[in-house]
C-alpha cells in the first residue's frame, strides 16, 4: 500500500547502483534525472584515527545485500560496523542532494508528500526490501519505517517501463520483449508482454548475476598487478587507494573500456604511462617487473589481446543469461531484446550479443539515454504503478510447519521425536501472479494448551521443497502469535494472508476468535 494520487505531490525514484547511484524526479509531468557521486564513504572512526589522518574508503557496500555474491568480491568494513551503517549514510547524503534539487525546480517539497520508488537487483532475496526500507528511514527520507511513501521495484522491470515509453514504436499488442539491464555491478533480465491496455506481464522468472562492467575494471587491475608485480599492487591499493581509483575511472574506463570496438583492424596500442598517472607506484615496483618497466620508460602498452581478454569473461556470462532466458520460452517468442544500463553503450558488448543471438531475436535495440533507463523507469511506475498487472514469482514461499514423521517417506536425519518440519507451500517459484492477489491459510495450535507459537516464513529457489531445513531454504520472516482462549482446545484458528506479486511482500496473521492482527519481522544474515 503507498500513499494516494492526492497525497503525493512529486515522485523521486532512486537507483541505488553498485558503482554510481543516480536519481529522478517528476512533478506528475515529465521526470528530469540526476546523476550522483561515485557510491564511496569516507569514515573517520575515531579521535586517534583523525590525528593520524587514516581513513577508511568504503566501496561497493551495496553486494552486502546479495546473497550470492561471493565473499571474496566484497569490500571490507571497519571493524564494528556493519552494511546497513554504510547505506543508511549514504542514502543520507543522496538525500540531501535530492532536497536541494526539489527546491530548485518544485519548492520546498515535505518529504511526507513524496512517493519514493526504489529499485533492485532482480536477484536480491525478498529480504533485501525491508532492509532498504530500515536504511531509508534511519537516512531520513522516512519519518516512520512502515511509512507508505516508499515502493520498490526491480530493476530489469523498471528497464521495461522505460522502453516501452520511449521507445514503443518497436511494438505491437501481443509482442514479448526481453530487457536486459547491463549495469555496474549486476546484469539482469526480464521477459514482458504488452497487453492491449497498455499494461506489462512478466513471462518468466526475472534473472540476473554478478557479471557488470565492473568486472571488466577488475581484470583491468589483475592486468596492471602481472606488470608491476602483485605486492607492488596491493601495497598502492592499500596507500593510494583514491589514486588507484582514479586510475581505472579516468584512465581505463575512458581511454581503453568505452572506446573498445572488439575490430582488430580499428584498433592502436594504448599507453599506461605509470610515471603520468600513478607515479607512487614507481617507489613500490621491484626486482624483475622494475627492471623491466625501467627498460620500458614506465610505459605498459594495453595490446588488442590484453583488452579483449579483460572483456569476454564477463560477456560471455552475460550471453548465456540471455541465453537461458530465450530457451525458457517458445520458439520465436521474443520480438526485441532492449539493452539498457551504463554498460550498454561498450560498442563490443552490442557486437558480441548481436553475433551470438541475432538468429533468436530479430530485433536488438539499445534505446535513447541507456544509461538512464532504470532511474526513468521507476519514476514512470511511480506516476503510474497499474502499468504492472502481473509478476512472475522469483521464490517459492511456504510455512514451517510440523508433522507427523513417516518412516516410508521422511529421511531418517530429519526427524526430531515422532516429527518432522515440513514446508508447506503458499506459492511457487514462476507462478504468475496479480498485483494484488492475495494467498490465505489457515492454521490451528498443535496442543489444546499451547497459549502462543511463531510462525516462520520460507523462501527457497527451489520449486517443490519438502522440508523447512533441507538444504537451498531460508527463513525470510516470522510472526509471534497469541493463542488465548485455551479452554476452546484446537479450535482457535488463525488465518494468514500473504499478497507475493508486491515487490515488498505484506504478510499479516489474524486470529479468528480475537480478531487480532500480527505482522511479520524480517530476519538478515548476520553479515549485514
Amino acid at each position: 500500500m503507498s500513499l494516494s494520487s492526492d497525497e503525493t505531490s512529486v515522485v523521486v525514484a532512486i537507483d541505488f547502483g553498485t558503482t554510481f547511484s543516480g536519481f529522478a524526479f517528476a512533478n506528475k509531468v515529465k521526470p528530469e534525472d540526476k546523476k550522483w557521486g561515485e557510491q564511496a564513504l569516507v569514515y573517520e572512526p575515531s579521535k586517534k584515527a583523525r590525528e593520524t589522518e587514516i581513513h577508511y574508503i568504503v566501496e561497493r557496500f551495496k553486494l552486502f545485500l546479495d546473497d550470492e555474491a561471493i565473499c571474496a568480491e566484497l569490500p571490507k568494513l571497519p571493524r564494528n560496523m556493519d552494511a546497513k551503517r554504510f547505506i543508511a549514510d549514504y542514502l543520507g547524503k543522496l538525500k540531501h542532494v535530492i532536497e536541494e534539487n526539489l527546491e530548485k525546480r518544485c519548492g520546498v517539497v515535505p518529504l511526507s508528500q513524496v512517493l519514493f520508488v526504489m529499485s533492485v537487483p532482480a536477484e536480491w532475496p525478498p529480504r533485501t526490501r525491508d532492509i532498504l526500507r530500515e536504511c531509508a528511514y534511519k537516512s531520513g527520507l522516512l519519518s516512520e519505517k512502515s511509512q507508505q511513501n516508499l515502493e520498490f521495484t526491480t530493476e530489469p522491470e523498471a528497464a521495461a517501463i522505460y522502453c516501452l515509453s520511449s521507445i514503443n514504436e518497436h511494438l505491437s499488442v501481443g509482442d514479448t520483449f526481453l530487457v536486459v539491464d547491463c549495469g555496474g555491478g549486476t546484469v539482469d533480465l526480464t521477459v514482458r508482454t504488452l497487453q492491449p491496455d497498455n499494461t506489462l506481464e512478466e513471462e518468466t522468472v526475472r534473472s540476473g548475476g554478478l557479471c557488470g562492467s565492473t568486472c571488466i575494471d577488475r581484470e583491468f587491475v589483475k592486468f596492471l598487478g602481472r606488470m608491476v608485480g602483485l605486492r607492488a599492487l596491493i601495497t598502492y591499493k592499500k596507500r593510494y587507494y583514491g589514486n588507484l581509483q582514479k586510475l581505472i575511472y579516468k584512465f581505463f574506463c575512458d581511454e581503453v573500456k568505452l572506446p573498445f570496438t572488439g575490430d582488430p583492424e580499428t584498433y592502436e596500442n594504448i599507453e599506461l604511462d605509470i610515471e603520468k598517472h600513478c607515479p607512487d607506484l614507481m617507489n613500490l615496483v621491484c626486482d624483475e617487473a622494475k627492471e623491466r618497466l625501467e627498460e620500458d620508460e614506465w610505459v605498459i602498452d594495453l595490446e588488442f589481446e590484453d583488452v579483449k581478454k579483460m572483456f569476454d569473461p564477463t560477456i560471455s556470462k552475460i550471453i548465456a543469461l540471455i541465453n537461458a532466458q530465450i530457451e525458457s520460452l517458445p520458439k520465436n517468442k521474443i520480438k526485441v531484446m532492449f539493452l539498457v544500463g551504463g554498460f550498454s553503450e561498450s560498442e563490443y558488448l552490442y557486437k558480441r550479443i548481436k553475433s551470438a543471438l541475432i538468429h533468436l531475436v530479430p530485433k536488438i535495440i539499445v534505446p535513447p539515454q541507456p544509461i538512464a533507463a532504470i532511474v526513468k523507469g521507476a519514476c514512470y511506475y511511480g506516476l503510474n504503478k497499474s502499468i504492472i498487472k502481473v509478476r512472475a514469482l522469483k521464490w517459492t514461499y511456504g510455512i514451517e510447519v510440523c508433522d507427523k514423521y513417516n518412516p516410508h517417506h521422511d529421511p531418517k536425519e530429519l526427524q526430531f521425536t515422532d516429527k518432522v518440519l515440513r514446508f508447506d507451500s503458499l506459492a511457487s517459484q514462476g507462478e504468475r501472479l496479480k498485483i494484488n492477489e492475495e494467498r490465505l491459510r489457515e492454521y490451528k495450535p498443535l496442543r489444546n494448551d499451547q497459549l502462543h507459537c511463531t510462525l516462520k516464513l520460507l523462501f527457497s529457489r527451489l520449486s517443490n521443497p519438502r522440508y523447512s531445513n533441507e538444504k537451498g531454504v531460508h527463513t525470510l520472516g516470522q510472526i509471534f502469535i497469541k493463542f488465548p482462549l485455551k479452554s476452546m482446545g484446537q479450535e482457535r484458528p488463525i488465518k494468514l494472508h500473504i499478497k507475493f506479486a508486491e515487490e515488498e511482500l505484506n504478510v499479516t496473521a489474524r486470529n479468528v476468535i480475537t480478531n487480532e492482527v500480527y505482522h511479520a519481522t524480517f530476519i538478515y544474515p548476520n553479515e549485514i
